[in-house]
């Protein structure tokens, strides 16, 4: 009966952003299943080249379908951070800072900590599946600890500019970029489009300064969902009509991509179809959550933020588990373990959160900023 009855345009939106939370965080799970990124010991487990088959499959998966994930999540945060607010004073400001201590800063805290914690444990009970390459978390200084939350580029090396649960990156970034609101919501209201063209267009030539938290993916996809939002546009009614020409686009730049990834310049085509298949996400759901072919699952929904904090750490274990049991060296094993890695992952935190809620949860509602 629901299919029947026509949706409004506020449910078409809350709708199309609920159901599109479980689709991205598996985009993001996707992207840190990589098989040929797999390191025991200081030793590249799976030879990095002669996998044509498989090459292909992972990086149109993990490289091009999963790169939409992140920018669409910034753009819907930005979106809700300035949801019918008529007004950013200060004190509004105040209100919304202090709310993001729960959703945001205390579950940073937490599952860096945790994921510190698991280290620690992997290093003396599972020690010949560690990489080897980082710094052991007993050899921690006083230092180092306060870098784990930042930036471990500091305590390893690298270019990784990432904390310990290195997926927290987008909190932090989040974060720092919602510090920042009022000039982001100043220069979105005074400047309208302007100000998210100028900031796209420095996304998309790569003009910025490089400094851990102060993302320019954060900041313009976070100003880009905030323009929607501060000049009250709807955003998954805008693009709902366009599904069709946005899906047939993004699939053929998609396959453009992929072949065209070796050369420098096809960077910058990859951006054009990151926001191609930004539009193409939302356009197809809000068409299909408008007709009553999708319906949101309100569980898979309320378990994304769970599944994005707790999956780095054990994604990593499992795959090098696999890899350590199995040796796949044909592109068949290679992408069964792919594939199977991140649903084993995905599945366990179903399951994982299912039980945590049901029996604990306040502990729950703390670790998941209340999700």
């Amino acid at each position: 009966m629901d299919s029947i009855l026509k949706k409004t345009n506020e449910e078409i939106l809350s709708q199309t952003i609920a159901f599109l939370r479980f689709p991205l965080i598996a985009g993001v799970v996707l992207i840190h299943s990589k098989v040929n990124d797999v390191v025991i010991k200081g030793v590249q487990l799976i030879p990095p080249d002669g996998h044509w088959f498989y090459d292909n499959i992972s990086y149109l998966f993990s490289d091009i379908f999963a790169a939409v994930a992140v920018p669409l999540f910034f753009f819907i945060s930005g979106f809700l951070f300035f949801y019918k607010t008529t007004a950013f004073t200060k004190e509004v400001y105040g209100r919304k800072l202090k709310k993001r201590v729960h959703t945001l800063l205390i579950p940073y805290i937490f599952w860096n900590l945790a994921v510190a914690l698991l280290f620690f444990l992997s290093e003396i009970f599972f020690s010949g599946l560690m990489s080897g390459v980082n710094k052991a978390i007993h050899d921690y200084t006083f230092q180092d600890w306060l870098w784990a939350f930042w930036d471990r580029t500091h305590i390893n090396g690298g270019d990784n500019n990432f904390p310990i649960c290195y997926q927290f990156w987008f909190i932090r970034d989040l974060m720092v970029v919602m510090l920042f609101s009022p000039l982001v919501y100043w220069l979105v209201k005074k400047l309208k489009q302007y100000a998210v063209a100028a900031l796209g267009i420095c996304w998309f030539t790569g003009f910025w300064f490089a400094l851990p938290g102060f993302s320019l993916t954060a900041l313009f996809f976070f100003s880009f969902g905030a323009y929607f939002s501060i000049h009250g546009i709807n955003f998954a009614v805008k693009v709902q009509s366009c599904w069709r020409q946005t899906g047939v686009l993004y699939l053929l730049m998609s396959l453009a991509v992929l072949a065209l990834r070796e050369y420098e310049w096809c960077g910058y085509l990859a951006k054009i179809n990151i926001l191609i298949g930004i539009f193409c996400a939302v356009s197809l759901t809000a068409h299909f959550i408008e007709k009553g072919s999708w319906r949101v699952n309100k569980f898979l929904s309320e378990s994304s933020f769970f599944i994005y904090a707790y999956h780095g750490m054990f994604l990593a274990l499992v795959v090098k588990a696999v890899c350590n049991a199995l040796h796949p060296q044909g592109d068949a094993m290679l992408l069964l373990v792919y594939f199977l890695s991140p649903a084993i992952i995905i599945l366990a935190g179903l399951g994982a959160y299912y039980v945590l809620k049901k029996y604990l949860p306040r502990t729950t509602a703390f670790i998941t900023g209340g999700r």
